[in-house]
């Protein structure tokens, strides 16, 4: 099986979304917004320093992936309505939500069905546009609504548990509850994209922290969406509306940011998920430049993951073997692939 390698076109420039605040946020959605040069430099500030770092880390290697599976396209009936939140538990089951499908299915790491709930509406275990999902150290599944503009809490085979969050701008208030993260010590990190800024909990809804505000300067954010607490316990934040990767402390103080609006390499066209492997390489999807574009701890770019293989990918995640899974919302599939032998 041929392995998917770097990258080198650059494509034609295209948009940022931005959707208005108050607005139902629709992941795929794309709409006017200032033009892309695709000749600008991407850029990487960090707190202590606004210069761009080295262009090469030494040793490191660049991970070369290939297709493992596909989910979506098989005769076995499994079907998306586009998927964009994927989470992985610790047997390596997968669970993937669908943004107009209503729903979570979940799956063996083989892609065989094993459960699968929800329906459209605003009652307990219904949803209103799912777009996040996290799983917590004790099993618990946690589920971001944009519709309903709160969170949903669920055992592992789809029991309701509780829920908190309604439309506002009030602590434990959403505008769009757009991407959930838990790290290791219980808190839930939920990105409040209309809000424009991020709200911690803990596992049992409630209100810890808020930190945030709307803006384009270092540590400012406009429509996050994508979330990922890393082994160090910082928290990574795609910022949307300014098409870049935050990185900041469990708190909300600023440690680093990466990329710009535009097509080049390091460059980001709508991004909308991030991903970390065990090496710490970081990986960002864009819905609008259907891509995955890998980086090293460090920022500097290494790889695309499957060029044109893709269409408005959102939601990525590792299971325990290294494999990575993405959803191809447009296509609705779920692609895994693998680390290719080299």
């Amino acid at each position: 099986m041929k392995p998917y390698r770097a990258s080198l076109c650059l494509a034609a420039g295209l948009a940022v979304c931005l959707l208005a605040c108050g607005q139902d946020a629709d992941p795929t959605a794309v709409s006017a917004a200032p033009a892309i040069d695709a000749a600008q430099p991407a850029t990487t500030t960090t707190a202590a320093s606004s210069q761009t770092p080295p262009s090469d880390e030494s040793q490191r290697g660049i991970p070369v992936y290939e297709s493992a599976a596909t989910w979506g396209d098989d005769p076995s009936g499994v079907s998306f309505s586009s998927p964009n939140g994927i989470a992985i538990d610790s047997s390596d089951n997968v669970y993937v939500t669908e943004f107009r499908g209503n729903r979570v299915q979940k799956f063996t790491a083989d892609g065989v069905l094993v459960t699968q709930w929800g329906s459209e509406g605003s009652g307990e275990g219904q949803f209103q546009n799912p777009t996040g999902i996290a799983i917590d150290g004790d099993g618990n599944v946690y589920v971001s609504e944009s519709g309903n503009h709160r969170v949903q809490k669920f055992t592992s085979d789809g029991r309701w548990l509780a829920s908190w969050g309604s439309r506002g701008s009030g602590e434990g208030e959403f505008l769009s509850a757009m991407v959930i993260a838990a790290d290791t010590d219980g808190k839930l990190y939920v990105s409040d994209w209309g809000n424009n800024r991020i709200q911690v909990f803990d596992s049992d809804g409630a209100f810890v922290d808020t930190w945030g505000q709307s803006g384009t300067q270092s540590g400012e954010l406009t429509t996050p969406t994508g979330l990922k607490v890393d082994s160090d316990g910082h928290l990574w934040v795609v910022d949307r509306g300014n098409s870049r990767v935050q990185k900041f402390t469990r708190d909300g103080e600023f440690l680093a940011t990466w990329g710009n609006v535009g097509t080049g390499l390091g460059q980001f066209r709508v991004p909308t998920s991030i991903a970390i492997d065990g090496d710490g390489n970081f990986y960002v999807a864009e819905v609008e430049g259907s891509r995955v574009q890998i980086f090293s701890p460090a920022g500097n770019y290494l790889s695309e993951l499957a060029p044109g293989f893709l269409s408005g990918p959102h939601g990525l995640a590792f299971d325990s073997m290294g494999n990575l899974y993405v959803g191809d919302t447009r296509n609705n599939q779920v692609k895994k692939f693998r680390l290719a032998k080299q």
